[in-house]
């Protein structure tokens, strides 16, 4: 996922040792990829041309190397982050034992409202990032989730500010 990372704090050589198909990702990514991706991180919606005028390339090459890091896993999405006027919360989920773990995180995922559920290690099996445009939309996501057959817990933090 294409999150919105401050320049300078994105660790690459954990990327650079990722695997994506038949090529480490080490072999696929060079600075100007690393640089094309710093531009989008900041700005997902940042057009091609501007890319090319800063990086000194042609708008072209930015659309081939996005449609490279695309078709080679660097890039799963472009996403919206919501604004400040939005509600956010953190949601710790325990699975019951016996169910399968990754499918209840792929089903707690795909809730609306949801931006991503995460397993995990430690007491809690899953965890989910919620976005809501509002406390009912955030109440009922969060229900959702400790209403589906096979959540034994959870654990909701609102989330006052991101830095």
């Amino acid at each position: 996922m294409l999150r919105i990372i401050p320049v300078g704090y994105i660790d690459w050589p954990k990327i650079n040792y990722l695997s994506s198909g038949k090529f480490p990702v080490r072999e696929l990514l060079d600075d100007l990829d690393k640089r094309i991706i710093e531009i989008l991180v900041k700005d997902a919606r940042t057009p091609y041309t501007d890319i090319a005028k800063e990086l000194g390339i042609s708008e072209a090459t930015v659309r081939k190397r996005v449609s490279k890091l695309i078709k080679g896993g660097i890039i799963k999405r472009f996403t919206v982050e919501i604004g400040e006027s939005g509600m956010k919360a953190i949601v710790l989920i325990k699975v019951k034992s016996g169910y399968n773990i990754p499918e209840i995180a792929k089903a707690i995922s795909e809730m609306n409202n949801v931006v991503k559920a995460c397993e995990v290690t430690g007491e809690y099996d899953v965890v989910a990032e919620i976005s809501s445009p509002d406390t009912s939309s955030l109440n009922d996501t969060i229900e959702n989730i400790r209403s589906m057959e096979g959540v034994s817990n959870t654990l909701s933090m609102v989330v006052l500010a991101t830095w």
